[in-house]
């Protein structure tokens, strides 16, 4: 299986990649991202506003995902180092993202490994010297327009969160003029953008709890479990 694996990552990385405007793009992703403090419908009616007003046409109902995330932190390596195996709507995903840009554009690799058994795969990320830190559940909800990924998740402590993801930008200013576009036409002026990654707000919020007792991080985070 590992051997099947690894054929899979080097098909993946080795194929061939596309460049735009001197850039290459296959691997960026650009975003926003906010705290929800309206509700899943009101998100979903400002969407279907925006979607008449714009004329983009009828967008499609939600893709409903619930998935669980795990962490894996680089042995005796930096908390930047690490690799998300997201378990979610019968699909395994290997996923590795580096910052650029604050938090708006990164470089982000997703791997769907789908084909290979969990155990397999945790053995491949041990084998390379990763280490479980910690895991993540969450509900969403993706609208897809012809520009742009809206989402509105939930996590497990209740706390939700809405994203805007550039949908296959032809470069990094354009993708940013999307997410531009998309937060005018959803009028989110009023919600709190947030910088960090889900990562580093939960890597925050455990160095948190070291010196709050009273701080209860398994309403954020599953109960960290031995593989």
């Amino acid at each position: 299986m590992l051997k099947s694996y690894w054929s899979k990552i080097l098909k993946y990385v080795f194929k061939k990649t596309n460049y735009k405007h001197g850039v290459r793009m296959e691997f960026k992703e650009i975003e926003y991202k906010y705290w929800a403090s309206i509700s899943k419908e009101e998100f979903m009616e400002k969407i279907e506003r925006a979607v008449m007003r714009d004329n983009h046409g009828a967008i499609d109902p939600p893709l409903y995902v619930v998935s669980c995330d795990d962490y894996y932190n680089k042995m005796d390596g930096d908390e930047k180092d690490f690799v998300r195996f997201r378990k979610g709507g019968g699909n395994y995903e290997l996923t590795l993202k580096r910052k650029e840009r604050d938090n708006v554009v990164r470089k982000e690799i997703n791997l769907n490994v789908s084909d290979n058994e969990d155990s397999a795969i945790v053995e491949f990320l041990t084998l390379s010297g990763y280490s479980k830190s910690f895991q993540v559940y969450k509900e969403a909800w993706i609208w897809h327009t012809d520009d742009c990924v809206l989402s509105y998740y939930t996590l497990s402590d209740g706390r939700s969160v809405i994203e805007l993801e550039a949908l296959n930008p032809q470069s990094v200013k354009s993708g940013v003029d999307t997410i531009n576009n998309w937060h005018e036409l959803l009028n989110l002026g009023s919600l709190e953008k947030e910088s960090r990654s889900l990562y580093e707000i939960f890597c925050e919020e455990s160095e948190g709890e070291d010196d709050d007792e009273s701080f209860n991080y398994r309403k954020i985070l599953d109960k960290i479990s031995d593989q």
